[in-house]
């Protein structure tokens, strides 16, 4: 259950955060988009990358990132949330 509150959470942070600095409405996104999909810059890889370590404690790094372009949101969540 706290697994799951706590991916909750971080999808939900993490889906304002991409409202706010790329303009995409939330009921466009979903769990199992390719991170590549939302045209993310490298300057919104950092402001993620700050984010989840501001909110969640937990660091991401530009490569796990960039080299996984495949990589959904879901599964980016799922990620962050075991570490």
């Amino acid at each position: 259950m706290l697994f799951r509150s706590k991916y909750h959470r971080l999808y939900e942070t993490i889906c304002g955060m991409l409202h706010e600095a790329r303009g995409l409405e939330r009921t466009l996104l979903s769990a199992d988009m390719p991170l590549q999909q939302l045209g993310l810059d490298s300057l919104d890889y950092m402001e993620l990358m700050l984010l989840v370590r501001r909110e969640f404690g937990i660091t991401l790094t530009a490569e796990m990132l960039i080299e996984h372009p495949e990589l959904t949101l879901g599964e980016l969540c799922h990620l962050i949330t075991r570490q």
